[in-house]
């Protein structure tokens, strides 16, 4: 099968629990996403990083990505600045840092072959991700292991019951409280793909 994944390193774990930390408003976002050198600045009073898409970590089209969710901040104002801690006005804002992508029995309509990877994930593929076009589900799994080995050094043991995310049922699931964040670690069908491949991902929004 057909696998993507992002080299993970502790280094990078820990600039990506930094986004734990931030208060949930999208002005907060702005400026740490720049700070980053993940977004440009804002143009006109515009918000600077894009929500609900999948938002580059460097240059478009040749670089890794962030999953994001609906905008931070509080529904019941405009202000940027604003964040809230009413789980209402934040039910599906969240980033998830996508680890691993594999397109598991995944074939070309007509031919049988494997699905050309360029086909699901674009073309051409991010620079800083690695591809294996004959990844096992032993591969793939292995993804999910390392990214807990990490997060358990980071954080310790995870939360004994934690609601579901990105969805009802992910297939694997742990979290993390770690301030008033929750901090998962998913694998799930990928929904932006209509379920052709599966997705393992560090998932971070308010904790409710």
């Amino acid at each position: 099968m057909s696998m993507l994944s992002f080299p993970l390193t502790p280094r990078f774990l820990d600039r990506l629990l930094e986004l734990a930390d931030v208060p949930w408003c999208r002005d907060a976002f702005d400026e740490e996403f720049r700070r980053r050198g993940w977004a440009p600045p804002a143009v006109g009073g515009e918000t600077a990083v894009g929500w609900l898409e999948h938002w580059p970590l460097g240059e478009p089209g040749h670089s890794w990505h962030v999953v994001l969710g609906e905008y931070p901040g509080c529904s019941h104002s405009d202000d940027p600045g604003v964040a809230c801690d009413e789980p209402a006005c934040h039910e599906d804002s969240f980033l998830a840092f996508p680890l691993a992508y594999a397109a598991i029995d995944c074939v070309e309509a007509g031919t049988g072959l494997p699905v050309d990877p360029r086909h699901l994930w674009g073309d051409p593929l991010p620079a800083w991700a690695t591809h294996k076009a004959d990844a096992t589900r032993d591969d793939f799994l292995a993804c999910y292991t390392d990214a807990e080995r990490l997060l358990r050094a980071r954080l310790g043991a995870p939360l004994p019951t934690v609601p579901p995310v990105p969805s009802d049922e992910p297939e694997r699931q742990m979290s993390w409280k770690r301030g008033n964040r929750l901090v998962s670690l998913f694998l799930d069908g990928n929904e932006a793909n209509y379920g052709q491949d599966d997705w393992i991902g560090i998932d971070i929004r308010p904790f409710h």
